[in-house]
């Protein structure tokens, strides 16, 4: 069976002005498959968010191309939704409206596109804030926000560029946990930056690591863990513990080979 998702021979080249070329990826060859929950893990300037953006189809690979169900991505498409780690929420919008937008801009009937987007509020956790502003929120619950205008188109595809990047660490355990529970309730095809080892570890399928600057593809790491996952018990499993460790090992060894390039 094809991937899903296949990454074919990427490579992606910046013109710096007064500095000539940047080859911030090269010869990326990589398969997702679907439903998969899979995370990209990699120093600093590695190239992690770029290839997200090219799957995302908001930047262009120079060499390469990458095939979503067997069809090249050419731009942007509602079957790829992206959650950012800005929110990016309207701020003179409801959250209600924020999360209906997508919605109606598909031209989804009013009362449709509030139904949906209620039932997604509940689900995150966030029914009794449809009336408020985004500046009302905390940064967690504006997240949320954010996760629930992406889910309301229902794309086949979650891109998520270090979503909970920003936030306390309390915060960031809590829609770990919340979005595990709804991907194991949809079971979309997920694609997770993310700096954070154990993170990495928790939520994922696989985990891709890069090295480099330019980004090459150093290691896949299966995550053998049953699921559902529950973090407290995760924390006194040695399998978990020896993963993060393996984790850790690899990504100090990408970092030096990107010192050394």
């Amino acid at each position: 069976m094809s991937d899903f998702i296949q990454i074919q021979g990427l490579s992606k080249r910046f013109e710096v002005p007064g500095r000539g070329a940047h080859l911030a990826l090269d010869g990326i060859d990589m398969g997702v498959r679907e439903g998969e929950f899979v995370s990209l893990l990699g120093p600093s300037g590695c190239g992690k968010s770029t290839l997200l953006y090219m799957v995302g189809g908001f930047v262009k690979p120079s060499q390469g191309q990458i095939l979503v169900d067997g069809r090249a991505v050419q731009g942007p498409a509602p079957e790829r939704g992206p959650v950012f780690q800005e929110f990016a929420l309207f701020p003179w919008k409801t959250v209600l409206h924020n999360v209906m937008y997508g919605l109606r801009v598909q031209k989804v009937p009013a009362a449709q596109a509030r139904e949906r987007a209620e039932v997604l509020l509940e689900m995150v956790g966030l029914s009794d804030y449809a009336g408020f502003y985004p500046r009302q929120l905390s940064g967690g619950m504006r997240q949320r926000v954010a996760i629930a205008r992406t889910l309301a188109y229902q794309p086949r595809i979650l891109l998520m560029d270090e979503p909970f990047g920003a936030l306390d660490a309390h915060t960031r355990t809590n829609l770990q946990n919340e979005l595990l529970g709804i991907w194991e309730r949809d079971r979309k095809t997920v694609l997770f930056v993310t700096h954070g080892v154990d993170e990495a570890v928790y939520l994922s399928d696989r985990v891709f690591v890069l090295s480099g600057s330019p980004g090459r593809l150093h290691r896949i790491v299966d995550i053998d863990l049953p699921r559902p996952r529950i973090r407290a018990e995760l924390l006194t499993n040695l399998r978990y513990q020896q993963y993060v460790l393996e984790l850790e090992n690899m990504l100090d060894h990408a970092r030096h080979v990107r010192s050394a390039a």
